[in-house]
């Protein structure tokens, strides 16, 4: 599966090299972009690989997240390609960024949450703030999280102290945490194919 996926992130340039400004406030020398799935095929692809994981790591859960706003379609996808795939039916549901005041109002919208195994699934693992968020979220709607899945894992520190953002949800949290991909799985995947000049730079970063 993470060979899988990081040849497909590759290779559909869903991953792009450069210079990017991430939301940690990190300069990269490359960026997931989310935005490349922007059409049926791809969301559908999207959804595949997350319900593969999901299915192939037994991983256990009664409604799967997904955050505002990436996070929403890609729980949309990855439950339905549970059921379309595997026959498995698990309930979404997302969050609103402001809270509604009118028709059903709050800022949670789907299935209820409370009392089930809850799984987050989002695009990327930077610094772990998004994580924090979700979990404060769900928390302040009296419900618990007990996973996180997302496609990438940059492996860089928390956004605290120097401890691996993923072992830190892991340990500290005591949050199951899962990944599809890690950047060491694009840096093999980059190193067969001799791409010398963006290796170094995502070393370089990855040393800071």
């Amino acid at each position: 599966m993470k060979n899988l996926f990081s040849k497909y992130i590759i290779d559909k340039e869903i991953i792009k090299f450069g210079e990017f400004q991430l939301k940690s406030g990190r300069i990269s020398p490359y960026f997931f972009n989310f935005g490349s799935f922007n059409n049926p095929a791809m969301l559908q692809e999207l959804g595949e690989f997350y319900a593969d994981y999901i299915y192939e790591n037994n991983i256990k859960c009664d409604l799967i997240f997904g955050s505002a706003y990436k996070g929403i379609p890609i729980a949309l996808a990855t439950s339905l390609m549970l059921k379309n795939k595997y026959n498995i039916n698990k309930e979404f549901a997302f969050n609103r960024k402001e809270a509604k005041k009118h028709g059903d109002g709050g800022n949670m919208v789907g299935a209820s949450m409370a009392g089930k195994k809850v799984l987050a699934v989002d695009d990327v693992l930077t610094s772990g703030k998004t994580v924090l968020e979700t979990i404060n979220l769900i928390e302040d709607n009296k419900d618990e999280l007990s996973g996180f899945l997302v496609a990438l894992d940059r492996e860089e520190n928390y956004v605290e102290g120097n401890e691996k953002a993923s072992t830190h949800i892991k340990t500290e949290l005591g949050i199951p945490f899962y990944s599809m991909s890690k950047i060491e799985d694009v840096l093999k995947v980059l190193r067969e194919r001799s791409r010398v000049d963006i290796i170094h730079k995502i070393e370089m970063y990855l040393e800071k």
